[in-house]
């Protein structure tokens, strides 16, 4: 977090200079005399940026380190040109715009401190029916409890709930079966970063003592889960995958492991998450895919992607800023729901980008992600970018009153742009000619035409603010440098101007999928098959699921889904493929993926491992 520095003393004439330029860049250099513009905003005439110095003081002078020449160059990083007497005028007024940012600097702020500008996904003058908290599951049975400890652990969270509630196997028979494929296949992996093997057995018994006096709490009664290293634990080591926080110990839960006690849910631990939620390293080593442990497992939740698939918990909770969940899921062949922007409370979450953080479950089935995202929604008065709104599910819905947006561009590669594409999988063309089959009205659409990538250094802002110190200090350099570091640097180059002209992009990309959502239920595609769909729904707060569509034949993969050696030796590898919702319909998106994922009926394979 850092150690709080010493507020710094400031004179009238700091803070109006710093103001001055903060407010307006080039106020200072305005001619007051002009009879326009900014002279004219004050009482009187008088420009309050303006302000004579107070008796005793000089009047600001340009900084003796910033020469035109310093501007010339730095038009370069901004696209802009100015001319030499514009670059004069800015001489008269730049030094205090940069004594204005030190001033920000010495501000002490707590890294969970939300900015005063907050997102909505919500469209203004746009309507969004109210849901009623209601869960109606598919009828199944579950069967007997099988024998063989890996058919219990692989089972859905459904299966052992009903031989939990049944008393055909305790919770802390359940949750032992997880600690000892952890103690066994974790390290291979590299997927826990703390097990809370005590605290799990104890939460556990507890689980068993209340089913024992006739209290049951839910389908995640005593069910065990992992959790990402981004969530605070009371007493436990919450380090975010990262060297400088590798010691932190909070004192207080985060909201949703509150919620998922509450719910009954026992913690097994603390999963890997990539260092500050970016990419698939942390730490302690790069988290392995179960399916060849020669690939990472995705990220930035790659912990729970790989701990999902190689049934080292029943389910798992990752966070999303741009495609953390579906690309684990996809990665690992899991299911992964992001939940639409607000609907899940963050507070205890790893601070990162306060726009963009989503909090969503990883699942072997997709119907098992439904009790997990009945705990974990509800409204925190504590963000002001929670939203109170209710989750509403029902497996019966029929898919043939639904209406399905796709393209066909997007069933011909995947990737993530050009140069880093693969033709798509039988597996992708065989989950299209399902979901057709399943009577789902199947409508074309195309997506609006943006410079999508110039929404991407947004993120890159927002992380950079929260962790500015990292930056400042030079402890940046313990980070992996393929992740944050050079980002934070590069955007520190971007102008205010310009980052909200991606913010007004952002709200006009709003409107265009408003648009495109009037028409359909939802939108499907490979998880890849269009990078700018995947971002899109990101930047504009749509939910999201990720569904294993079938298995594949690859080649090493170390970056997105080129293979290292498309000659090199062939590993089994899952496809997915994803619906992307209407806001707050997630209930309608995980009835389709049930449906779907019934029909392709490839939800049972297991990676080669333990």
């Amino acid at each position: 977090m850092g150690s709080p520095r010493k507020r710094s003393t400031t004179t009238r004439r700091d803070f109006l200079a710093g103001s001055a330029a903060l407010a307006a860049g080039g106020f200072a250099a305005c001619d007051a005399g002009a009879g326009s513009g900014p002279a004219e905003a004050g009482a009187g005439g008088e420009d309050p940026l303006q302000s004579a110095p107070e008796a005793g003081e000089a009047a600001p002078q340009p900084s003796p380190d910033i020469t035109a020449a310093t501007i010339a160059e730095a038009e370069k990083l901004h696209a802009v040109t100015y001319t030499d007497e514009e670059r004069e005028q800015l001489l008269q007024s730049i030094g205090g715009q940069v004594a204005g940012v030190r001033q920000l600097r010495d501000v002490p702020r707590e890294l969970a401190l939300q900015p005063a500008i907050t997102f909505d996904p919500r469209l203004p003058g746009e309507s969004y029916p109210p849901q009623e908290n209601r869960v109606v599951l598919s009828s199944e049975n579950p069967g007997p409890l099988p024998d063989n400890e890996a058919d219990i652990a692989y089972a859905s969270v459904r299966e052992q709930a009903h031989w939990i509630r049944t008393g055909q196997i305790t919770s802390r028979r359940l949750t032992e079966i997880y600690l000892s494929r952890i103690e066994r296949l974790a390290p291979d992996l590299y997927c826990y970063i703390t097990v809370t093997a005590d605290h799990a057995l104890a939460q556990a018994a507890e689980s068993d003592r209340e089913l024992a006096t006739g209290r049951y709490r839910g389908e995640l009664h005593g069910i065990p889960y992992g959790i990402k290293d981004c969530f605070n634990t009371a007493g436990i080591a919450t380090t975010w995958g990262a060297a400088p926080y590798r010691d932190q110990v909070p004192d207080r839960d985060a909201r949703i492991v509150t919620m998922l006690r509450d719910a009954g849910a026992v913690l097994l631990g603390k999963l890997a998450t990539a260092s500050l939620a970016n990419g698939y390293r942390w730490y302690g080593g790069r988290v392995r895919n179960p399916w060849n442990t020669e690939e990472h497992a995705g990220g930035s939740s790659a912990g729970p992607g790989s701990a999902t698939a190689a049934a080292l918990c029943s389910f798992s909770i990752g966070t999303d800023s741009l495609g953390s969940i579906l690309n684990p899921a996809d990665q690992c062949g899991v299911v992964g729901l992001r939940a639409t922007f607000g609907r899940v409370p963050t507070a205890g979450a790893m601070p990162l980008t306060p726009s963009l953080d989503r909090i969503g479950p990883l699942a072997r089935r997709v119907e098992d992600a439904v009790p997990v995202m009945a705990a974990i929604n509800g409204p925190d008065p504590t963000s002001a970018s929670s939203i109170d709104m209710g989750f509403d599910y029902d497996a019966a819905l029929d898919p043939r009153t639904l209406r399905v947006g796709y393209s066909p561009d997007w069933f011909r590669e995947v990737g993530f742009g050009p140069g880093a594409t693969v033709p798509v999988a039988d597996a992708h063309l065989e989950a299209l000619e399902a979901l057709r089959e399943l009577g789902v009205e199947m409508v074309e659409v195309e997506l609006p035409s943006f410079p999508y990538s110039a929404l991407i250094p947004n993120l890159y802002v927002e992380a950079a603010a929260i962790y500015e110190e990292l930056t400042l200090d030079g402890r940046d350099d313990q980070l992996p440098p393929e992740g944050w570091p050079n980002a934070w640097r590069q955007v520190r180059m971007l102008s205010a101007v310009d980052y909200l002209q991606a913010e007004r992009l952002r709200r006009g990309l709003m409107h265009e999928f408003d648009r495109i959502y009037s028409d359909v239920d939802a939108l499907f595609a490979p998880t890849y098959g269009s990078f700018e769909l995947l971002m899109a729904m990101n930047y504009t707060g749509h939910p999201g699921i990720g569904l294993r569509a079938g298995l594949d034949e690859s080649p090493t993969r170390s970056a997105g889904p080129v293979p290292d050696d498309p000659q090199g030796e062939q590993h089994t590898i899952t496809r997915n493929v994803a619906f992307h919702g209407g806001l707050f319909e997630e209930g309608k998106i995980l009835a389709l993926a049930r449906a779907l994922e019934e029909r392709l009926g490839v939800y049972h394979h297991r990676p080669p491992i333990g």
